[in-house]
C-alpha cells in the first residue's frame, strides 16, 4: 500500500520493437493507463523488462526481477500493445501477423504467470494484455481474426468513441465490476488478435455478436480479468469504464490490506 493508503499498481511496459530515425530505441506505455489507475484511486508505477541483471543468466535475471517488482505491487495491469508473437503458442507466424516485441512478450508473459499463480495478485489486462494473460496462463489465441470475424474490430473511430457491443455474462465478474444494468455493453475496439482457447480455471464472460470472445476472467472469483477493448480511451465519457477501473483498483486495495 503506497503510504497515502492507495493501492500500489504496477503496469508492464517495454522498449518498443519499432525505432525512430535517429535510431534510439523508444520505451513507452500510453498515459491514459496511469491517470485511469490514479483517478480510480490507485497510485501507479511502471515496471520495465530488464535487458540484464548482474551475476544472474537471462531467465534467471527476468525471474528476479519479476518477484521483485510483483512482491511490491497490490495489483498488475497488463496494457495494450503490439501482437503477441506465435511462438510462444508454438505457432508459426501468419502473413497477417503484425509488430511484435518477443522481449516484451518474454516478461509480461512471465508477470502474469507469477502474478496469477504465485502472488495471487489483482490482474487487469487490457488488449494485448487480455492475450497475454491467456498465452501465459494456458490459453491461445487467433493470430488474426479476420477469417472469423463478422463486426468490426479494428474501428475507424476515434479511440474515445464506442464501436460494437460486448454482451456480458450474467453473474460474472465482469458484468459486477462494469455495473451495468443492461445485457450488452458499448466498447470501443482495436485488435486483430483474439482469444480462441481461455485458459483452464477460466471463463469467457463476454462476447461479440461474432462470437468472438472479449472478456475472460478467473473462475475461482478472484479479480483477474482481461478485456479485448480499451477502457483507458474511455474512462472519462463511460460509467462502465470508470467501474472497471474501480473495482479493480477496490481489488488491489483489499489485496494491499491482507498483507498488512
Amino acid at each position: 500500500m503506497s503510504s497515502a493508503g492507495r493501492p500500489l499498481i504496477g503496469i508492464a511496459y517495454a522498449d518498443s520493437s519499432v525505432r525512430d530515425n535517429e535510431m534510439r530505441i523508444r520505451t513507452y506505455v500510453s498515459r491514459k493507463y496511469y491517470h485511469a489507475v490514479q483517478q480510480a484511486g490507485g497510485d501507479p508505477i511502471l515496471l520495465p523488462a530488464p535487458l540484464a541483471v548482474a551475476g544472474c543468466d537471462f531467465e534467471q535475471g527476468f525471474a528476479r526481477f519479476a518477484d521483485r517488482c510483483l512482491s511490491m505491487i497490490d495489483g498488475l495491469l497488463l496494457p495494450g500493445g503490439e501482437d503477441v508473437h506465435p511462438r510462444f503458442q508454438n505457432e508459426d507466424p501468419v502473413p497477417a501477423l503484425d509488430l511484435v516485441n518477443p522481449f516484451r512478450d518474454e516478461f509480461e508473459l512471465l508477470l502474469a504467470r507469477k502474478a496469477f499463480s504465485e502472488f495471487k495478485l489483482p490482474i487487469l489486462g487490457i488488449c494485448r494484455g487480455c492475450q497475454v494473460m491467456a498465452i501465459g496462463l494456458g490459453g491461445r489465441v487467433h493470430q488474426d481474426i479476420s477469417g472469423v470475424a463478422g463486426v468490426q474490430h479494428s474501428q475507424k473511430a476515434p479511440r474515445w468513441a464506442v464501436s460494437h457491443q460486448v454482451n456480458v455474462k450474467p453473474g460474472s465478474q465482469l458484468a459486477a465490476a462494469l455495473k451495468s444494468s443492461l445485457p450488452a455493453v458499448f466498447t470501443n475496439s482495436f485488435h486483430h488478435q483474439a482469444i480462441k482457447e481461455v485458459p483452464d480455471g477460466f471463463v469467457a464472460s463476454g462476447h461479440t455478436s461474432d462470437g468472438l470472445i472479449e472478456a475472460i476472467e478467473s473462475a475461482d472469483g478472484r479479480f483477474c480479468l482481461g478485456v479485448q477493448w480499451h477502457p483507458e480511451e474511455t474512462f472519462s465519457g463511460d460509467e462502465c469504464s470508470r467501474n472497471l477501473f474501480a473495482a479493480f483498483i477496490a481489488a488491489a486495495a483489499k489485496k494491499a490490506a491482507e498483507k498488512h
